[in-house]
C-alpha cells in the first residue's frame, strides 16, 4: 500500500481479545444507566437533573484521579478541542435530545432510533476516511440492525400522527453519536490519557446540560426525593466514570466502528438486566434478535481483522 493511501497512524487499529473483553464489559454495564435513571425519576428526581449531576460528579472524580496519577490535563488548543468536541457530540447533545423526548415518544421507538448509531458511525467513518468500505463489516452492521428490528418492530407504532415531528427530532441523537464516535479518533491527541479525556468531555457535557436543566425548570438540589433515592447519584457517577474510560480505550485500540457495536450488546444486556432486576420475560423475537446481534459482533470483528491484515 502506498504511503499516501494509508490511514493516519492513530487510525491503524486492531481488534484483539482485550478489545473484545472491554466491549463485552461495557455492553453489560451500559444498560444499568437506564435502570438507575428509572429508579431516580420514579423517586422524584427530574430527568435533566439526573443527567447533569452524575456527569458533573464523574468528570470531577476522574479529573482528581488524573491529577493524582500525574496526568495533569492540558489546556492547549488540541486538548480543549477534544474535550469540547467529544463532550458535545457524544454526550451533551444526544443526552439532551433523548431526555427531552423521553415522555414524547414510545420507549421502543426511541430505542429503535438510537440503534442507528452503529450504521451512521460506519457511514461517517468512510466519509471522513477513518475506515474503509468492507463487505463483511457492512454485512455485520446489517445483521445487527436486523436483530434490533426483529425485537422492536412487532410492538412499535406511533400512537398519534403528530409524533412524527418528535421522531424526526429524535434522529439527531444517532447522528450526533455516530459523528462523535468518529471525531474522537480524529481530534484526540495521541498521548492524551483516557482519564483526562473522559474528565474533560464529561465536564463539557455537564456545562452544556446545566442551562438546559435550569431553563426546563428541572434544577434540583437534592431535596424532595423519596428516601434512599440519592444513592442512585453515587451509582451513576461510578458507572459513568468506568464506562467512558472503557469507551475511549476501545476506540483507541480498535476504532469507532468496532466500538459502535456495543450498542447492540447493550440492548441484549438490557434484556438480561430486565430479567434479573424486574422479573421480565421475553418472546422468541427477543432471543432471535439477540442471536443476530451476537452474530453481528462476530462478523464485524472478522471484518476488522481482515482489514488490518490487508493494510500490512
Amino acid at each position: 500500500m502506498k504511503a499516501k493511501e494509508r490511514l493516519p497512524i492513530r487510525m491503524e487499529t486492531r481488534v484483539g481479545a482485550f478489545s473484545l473483553a472491554l466491549m463485552l464489559a461495557g455492553g453489560i454495564i451500559a444498560p444499568l444507566r437506564f435502570v438507575l435513571n428509572k429508579f431516580a425519576v420514579d423517586g422524584g428526581v427530574p430527568p435533566f437533573a439526573f443527567a447533569f449531576w452524575p456527569m458533573l460528579f464523574a468528570g470531577t472524580f476522574l479529573l482528581l484521579v488524573a491529577v493524582v496519577r500525574g496526568e495533569t490535563p492540558s489546556l492547549k488548543f488540541a486538548y480543549l478541542r477534544a474535550y469540547v468536541t467529544v463532550g458535545i457530540f457524544v454526550m451533551g447533545a444526544p443526552m439532551a435530545v433523548l431526555t427531552f423526548l423521553a415522555d414524547k415518544l414510545p420507549q421502543g421507538l426511541i430505542s429503535l432510533v438510537v440503534i442507528l448509531a452503529p450504521t451512521l458511525t460506519y457511514l461517517f467513518a468512510i466519509m471522513l476516511r477513518v475506515d474503509r468500505l468492507r463487505l463483511m463489516s457492512c454485512v455485520g452492521l446489517a445483521v445487527g440492525l436486523g436483530g434490533i428490528l426483529l425485537i422492536v418492530l412487532p410492538d412499535v407504532s406511533l400512537p398519534e400522527p403528530g409524533m412524527v415531528w418528535w421522531l424526526l427530532l429524535a434522529l439527531l441523537a444517532p447522528v450526533f453519536l455516530g459523528l462523535g464516535n468518529v471525531l474522537i479518533a480524529l481530534v484526540r491527541p495521541p498521548t492524551m490519557p483516557p482519564t483526562v479525556l473522559a474528565a474533560g468531555m464529561m465536564l463539557t457535557a455537564a456545562a452544556l446540560l446545566a442551562p438546559i436543566m435550569a431553563a426546563s425548570g428541572q434544577f434540583y438540589l437534592f431535596d424532595g426525593a423519596t428516601p434512599g433515592v440519592h444513592w442512585n447519584f453515587l451509582y451513576a457517577t461510578l458507572l459513568n466514570s468506568v464506562f467512558y474510560v472503557v469507551f475511549l480505550e476501545i476506540i483507541r485500540l480498535s476504532g469507532p466502528v468496532f466500538f459502535s457495536q456495543m450498542n447492540y450488546l447493550a440492548v441484549a444486556a438490557g434484556f438480561g438486566w430486565g430479567m434479573i432486576l424486574f422479573g421480565e420475560r421475553y418472546s422468541l423475537y427477543v432471543w432471535g434478535g439477540t442471536a443476530l446481534m451476537a452474530m453481528s459482533v462476530l462478523l464485524l470483528t472478522l471484518g476488522a481483522r481482515a482489514g488490518t491484515r490487508a493494510e500490512k
